[in-house]
């Protein structure tokens, strides 16, 4: 026989011990019933105050691996998804696997691990430039499209490296380029647009995107007579003069599509 509680999360997969209290007010019965179904393999812990719920055909068997993303929207709050994570749930990342869930928040929680998945925090406390995503049973929150763009080229580390993050957003369409333009003044970091206006000439990004010269002088006119580098480690490159960027002097190498 199942409990009230399992029932009430089952449909979720997930749910946080809080949740658990809401449902169930008396503290000494909520914790009871929790420690129930842990016995009884209905739910298992992925960390302190946070359960995934078990099937009942799949209970004492081997169960399916956790859906990252569903997992994620309850490990803070608030939250946004970014990064890879965002280039995943937007269906256009490169990499048909990644061990990362990239978490963004005001909040901080400690990174964790779980079935081989790691759940990273990245502060944040501007959560604008978001939007919610359904994604199998559940809604998300994840960057948009034109804040997933400039959060990947300002890390691209976290993009999952250069050659990932220039094919994934090769495969974006329906970019907003104002609005793309507002979120990188609003950053207030001028290293944004030489590498914004570097990837938008860029003809496998000017012709999905369908970017004029207009377009693109827009994002020039904001460069600086400074000479900056698309990668943090810096090493040896090629300059790009347009852009007065310093770019991986195997650039084409890196991201040949073929």
């Amino acid at each position: 026989m199942t409990s009230r509680l399992y029932r009430a999360f089952l449909n979720d997969r997930f749910f946080t011990t809080k949740e658990a209290l809401a449902f169930i007010p008396n503290k000494d019965t909520c914790m009871n019933t929790l420690k129930q179904l842990l016995n009884s393999g209905q739910i298992v812990r992925v960390r302190k105050g946070l359960y995934e719920v078990i099937p009942l055909e799949q209970v004492g068997g081997r169960k399916p691996a956790a859906d990252k993303f569903l997992l994620a929207r309850k490990v803070t709050s608030p939250y946004c998804l970014a990064y890879h994570s965002a280039l995943e749930i937007h269906g256009v990342a490169n990499a048909a696997l990644y061990n990362t869930v990239h978490l963004a928040s005001p909040k901080q929680f400690r990174s964790f691990s779980y079935e081989w998945i790691r759940y990273r925090w990245t502060p944040r406390r501007d959560l604008t430039g978001t939007e919610k995503a359904v994604w199998s049973t559940a809604q998300l929150i994840v960057t948009d499209r034109e804040r997933t763009i400039l959060d990947c080229i300002d890390r691209v580390n976290l993009a999952g490296g250069f050659e990932e993050a220039f094919k994934s957003l090769s495969s974006m369409r329906n970019v907003n380029l104002s609005r793309l333009y507002d979120y990188a003044i609003a950053q207030r970091k001028r290293v944004l647009f030489h590498k914004l206006g570097f990837l938008l000439s860029r003809k496998e990004i000017r012709e999905g995107w369908v970017i004029d010269d207009a377009e693109l002088g827009t994002f020039r006119k904001n460069l600086s007579p400074k000479i900056y580098y698309f990668l943090a480690g810096k090493g040896t490159g090629r300059l790009e003069k347009e852009w007065n960027l310093i770019v991986p002097a195997n650039l084409e190498e890196i991201i040949s599509f073929a």
